[in-house]
């Protein structure tokens, strides 16, 4: 497995998970008063958010480097980068990158041997 891929699986989970911890937060800040945890702790909240901005931006430029490396079909590059901005689906198109990898590894492990 290459560290590219394993980087992009690493990120993709992070960013998954930030991102329903992200949600979640804006809807309970919206839905509680003011003396609730999620409206005492805005700041961190807000620093969980620009975190979790950073982690978008590098899962895109692992994304990118995967397709230079796979030699990705366009549609199959833009849809992976679409797909991880949709809660929980995230995961699912972390899981659909991973297989499609390892399945061309494999197809060029069989074909080099």
């Amino acid at each position: 497995m290459s560290r590219t891929l394993r980087a992009y699986q690493v990120v993709a989970t992070l960013v998954g998970l930030n991102l329903i911890f992200v949600i979640t937060a804006a809807v309970a800040q919206r839905m509680t008063d003011d003396f609730s945890w999620w409206n005492r702790n805005e700041s961190l909240i807000f620093t969980v958010d620009q975190v979790h901005g950073l982690l978008f931006m590098l899962l895109l430029v692992l994304i990118a480097m995967l397709h230079s490396q796979q030699r990705w079909q366009p549609w199959f590059t833009v849809s992976t980068m679409l797909l991880a901005t949709i809660p929980l689906v995230t995961f699912w198109a972390e899981r659909r990158t991973t297989h499609a990898v390892l399945e061309r590894h494999a197809r060029v492990s069989e074909a080099g041997s």
